[in-house]
């Protein structure tokens, strides 16, 4: 793992975190590619929006027709149109375009964080103990990442997790205090990086600090592995804070549109959880 990430290269990691992402959710959907980006859909899963989306992250250089084709695309599949669109400041007549083809879309500024290669000081703590999830415990990290509201529901949070975890490029990790399962992570490797997703606590052992072990914990892993990057992508400012304090510092923001033509908002749907 490298220690850390110049200033000058760390908008270009941003690439990086790009291609991690594609990988990412190409092991929950079908893909086709096309010149602006991918189009991933999965129709066992309608309603989950990572599984069914435009992933475009290159110039729109005809946007009527690009997201007339999108529209096309999914409805032929009974599947809403959506699309989340990143190289926002060159893709503003794109943007200028989704009202008139019947798309709502909202921005989003998230923050980018790598490990740095450093460990926190952790107190020792004897209560604690965290081990792989396999069949024998996978109930168990089920039910904790299914008390999320924020991740989805509880109906599509199992399906995604029982296609993931049967995956080669998923390690799922379960935290116990005392012998009860109260917190959950996994790490999704490719090629020399990997990205931490679905870090999670039930409410009653939430504001002890134990996101921070399972995070070490992965850390730990990821060096006995080899990875050179170690990515983790907070969905808010005060998930950032946490993240920081175990030495995954910012190296930059990704900046992205999130267009459908019906249903409830990412915001939305994070303010009712």
């Amino acid at each position: 793992m490298k220690n850390g990430l110049r200033e000058e290269q760390s908008m270009h990691k941003i690439e990086h975190i790009m291609q991690l992402d594609i990988d990412y959710i190409k092991s929950i959907s079908e893909i086709e590619t096309c010149n602006e980006g991918v189009f991933f859909y999965n129709r066992e899963m309608p309603t989950y929006f990572d599984a069914n989306h435009a992933h475009i992250w290159r110039k729109v250089v005809e946007p009527n027709i690009f997201l007339k084709n999108i529209k096309d695309f999914y409805q032929s599949k009974s599947l809403t149109p959506r699309l989340y669109l990143y190289n926002v400041e060159e893709n503003q007549s794109c943007i200028e375009a989704l009202e008139n083809h019947g798309f709502q879309y909202e921005s989003f500024t998230d923050d980018v964080q790598c490990w740095n290669g450093e460990y926190a000081q952790l107190s020792p703590n004897p209560a604690i103990q965290i081990e792989l999830v396999t069949d024998t415990n996978m109930e168990e990290a089920l039910v904790v990442e299914m008390s999320i509201s924020t991740f989805g529901e509880p109906a599509l949070i199992k399906q995604a997790f029982e296609k993931t975890y049967h995956s080669p490029h998923f390690t799922y990790y379960l935290l116990r205090v005392d012998g009860k399962a109260c917190c959950t992570a996994n790490i999704f490797i490719t090629g020399n990086q990997g990205r931490i997703e679905s870090v999670a606590t039930i409410e009653s052992y939430r504001g002890r600090g134990l996101i921070g072990y399972i995070l070490q914990h992965i850390q730990q892993e990821s060096v006995k592995q080899g990875l050179e990057y170690l990515w983790i992508l907070p969905i808010n400012e005060q998930v950032a804070k946490v993240y920081d304090k175990a030495n995954f510092k910012s190296i930059g923001k990704l900046k992205s549109i999130h267009a459908f033509t019906e249903g409830k908002s990412i915001h939305q749907i994070r303010q009712d959880a």
